[in-house]
């Protein structure tokens, strides 16, 4: 007699777009349960910051039994089973079978990120997570640094892949969400055990232009003061010449490159630090994400076709590592949705074009990243990035 086979984890991703928040998230929990033919282990949510996030939250749960856990965050825009979209609830639903998890949620309460991050890693240190998704609030929090708390505790060898909350593009007040409890400036997600393999990108399509430079003094890791000696803003006017009164704006389309590797090929392209604002002041540039005092430091550019290029890169690098993927997550920055303008679709269509039809995927346009680069999660801007998940069966 043959032994039945143990059930696979199953995915199913759905996105609806409404007016209405709540109608919005009952409809996709209804949509989650029909698909999966039963009600999710876990839901992932990322829903838009013109919703809000309680009304989210009370449409899931009213349709959705207590034993479901929920975890995701507010977005600049979502990717949704077909498409990137606007104004939806978009969520993917899971079984898990043969898999362990554990959510998390932090509010700020006063502490640096990079405890917040030590706190979550000892959280969660028990499990033994193969996998962590994130969701920090880089309005409040140091995303770097936050993962390097994490690190601390887990080591750096474990992936971390999520994104950085959005809200409608004026960078005031994003949202955390992990089961009926809405935050705002903390940091929410998940760990997962049980024989996970995962293939990850990160592209940007960015390339440098202008000679390098030095970041010869930086403040608080993602306070850009001086650029080889002289003041950092200045010098980036320089660079700019006449678009330079476009500023900050224009900063969207000329972020900075960190050179992390000498070779700096398309295996190891810069690592992007979007330009968040700027102190007239101090003629500082305050950066998403940290970099090093001493890094060679380049500008760069990229046309619309240079960013649905990186976007396709990054697909084909992670499905030729792992063709037989159960569910694809998208995290894509903000500012490549706005330097593509109306063709902001056209970036997700052509990476869609290189995996399955069927793949379960879901994602979110975010402000910030995190993906391994080099064997080590780290913190992008600008950047395509995505996590293939194949469940393999329950580790040891």
């Amino acid at each position: 007699m043959t032994p039945a086979l143990s059930p696979r984890p199953k995915a199913f991703s759905v996105s609806i777009v409404h007016d209405d928040a709540r109608a919005a998230a009952e409809e996709a929990a209804d949509e989650l349960i029909e698909g999966l033919g039963s009600s999710p282990d876990l839901v992932l949510v990322f829903f838009s910051a013109e919703f809000k996030a309680d009304d989210v939250i009370a449409g899931l749960q009213a349709r959705l039994p207590s034993t479901t856990d929920v975890v995701g965050c507010s977005s600049f825009a979502e990717v949704s089973q077909d498409e990137a979209v606007t104004r939806s609830v978009t969520a993917l639903g899971l079984r898990l079978p043969g898999v362990q998890w554990q959510t998390f949620a932090r509010s700020p309460d006063g502490r640096s990120s990079y405890a917040i991050g030590q706190s979550v890693g000892e959280e969660i240190r028990g499990l033994a997570p193969e996998l962590v998704f994130l969701f920090p609030d880089v309005l409040r929090q140091n995303a770097t640094q936050l993962l390097l708390g994490v690190q601390s505790v887990l080591g750096a060898n474990v992936p971390v892949i999520g994104g950085a909350p959005g809200d409608t593009g004026t960078f005031t007040k994003t949202y955390q969400v992990r089961g009926g409890e809405v935050l705002s400036g903390g940091v929410s997600g998940v760990a997962l055990r049980g024989g996970i393999r995962i293939s990850t990108a990160a592209r940007s399509g960015y390339t440098p232009v202008g000679l390098p430079r030095t970041s010869t003094r930086v403040e608080g890791g993602n306070v850009l003061l001086e650029l080889d000696g002289r003041p950092a803003l200045s010098s980036y006017r320089e660079f700019l010449g006449r678009r330079a009164d476009e500023m900050p704006a224009v900063s969207i389309e000329f972020p900075l490159g960190v050179i992390v590797d000498a070779r700096a090929t398309e295996a190891f392209p810069p690592l992007v630090r979007a330009i968040f604002s700027v102190d007239e002041a101090r003629q500082a540039l305050i950066l998403g994400g940290d970099i090093p005092q001493g890094a060679q430091v380049r500008v760069l550019r990229a046309t619309r076709e240079d960013v649905i290029q990186g976007a396709i890169a990054a697909t084909e690098a992670a499905y030729a590592a792992m063709p037989d993927a159960d569910v694809a997550f998208f995290f894509n920055c903000m500012s490549r949705k706005i330097v593509l303008g109306p063709r902001y679709k056209e970036e997700c269509a052509a990476s869609f074009g290189v995996l399955p039809k069927a793949l379960p995927r879901i994602g979110f346009y975010t402000f910030g990243e995190l993906s391994p680069f080099g064997g080590v999660s780290v913190h992008h801007e600008s950047t395509f990035t995505l996590a293939l998940l194949r469940f393999d069966g329950q580790s040891s």
